[in-house]
């Protein structure tokens, strides 16, 4: 119960950045979309705190865990649309697949060249 009172918490903090984005965003009058102030505050609220408040951590994670609920309409919206635009989407496939694969393969060996790079640890200075 506990729990769910914290990511609820977090959840609550993350609405309040984005409408605190959007009415920064009105007030500001810029063509910025709020949802990027909001995220700029997240990250100097962040940056100078160092660790992420338990209640955000928890909704981050949570958010993350059912990332996939938040896709579905866009997936569904995607299918419904496949029938009207086949030539567009095999323009999608033939460009969009093979930067994909090669961003995915990029970002493998990223991974795989951090891994087994050595660390310095504060001893060794």
């Amino acid at each position: 119960m506990k729990r769910n009172f914290s990511i609820l918490v977090g959840l609550l903090a993350l609405v309040g950045l984005k409408l605190l984005g959007d009415a920064l965003s009105q007030r500001l009058g810029v063509r910025v979309p709020g949802n990027f102030w909001g995220f700029l505050a997240l990250w100097v609220f962040l940056h100078f705190r160092q660790v992420a408040p338990t209640a955000l951590a928890g909704a981050s994670a949570f958010l993350l865990n059912h990332l996939t609920l938040f896709l579905l309409p866009s997936l569904v919206a995607a299918v419904v649309g496949l029938r009207w635009a086949p030539r567009e989407m095999a323009l999608l496939l033939v460009g969009g697949l093979p930067v994909t694969l090669f961003m995915a393969a990029a970002c493998g060996l990223l991974i795989a060249t951090l891994q087994c790079t050595p660390r310095k640890s504060n001893h060794d200075a």
